[in-house]
């Protein structure tokens, strides 16, 4: 499950070079990041503060869905495994 803080650490240290994309899954853009230095440092700016200022479910929403849907779907099949040995 990806981390907000540890998102935004990596973005503040190592935005530049596009570590934090690499850690969320995008390896297009961070490569696109490493290649072009983050367009000289101007989009990791903008990534730090869209995710500083952006909440705890909107992060989840956008990078950690398909986890939590796995989570739902584990849980309720355990609930219905237990239903049924009732």
């Amino acid at each position: 499950m990806k981390n907000r803080k540890t998102t935004l650490v990596l973005t503040f240290f190592l935005g530049l070079f596009g570590v934090h994309r690499f850690y969320l899954g995008q390896t297009g853009l961070g490569i696109l990041y490493l290649l072009t230095l983050g367009f000289c440092g101007i989009l990791p700016i903008l990534d730090f503060l869209m995710i500083l200022l952006s909440s705890k479910e909107n992060f989840d929403n956008k990078y950690n869905k398909q986890r939590i849907q796995r989570e739902q779907m584990r849980i309720q099949k355990e609930t219905l495994e237990a239903l049924k040995n009732k």
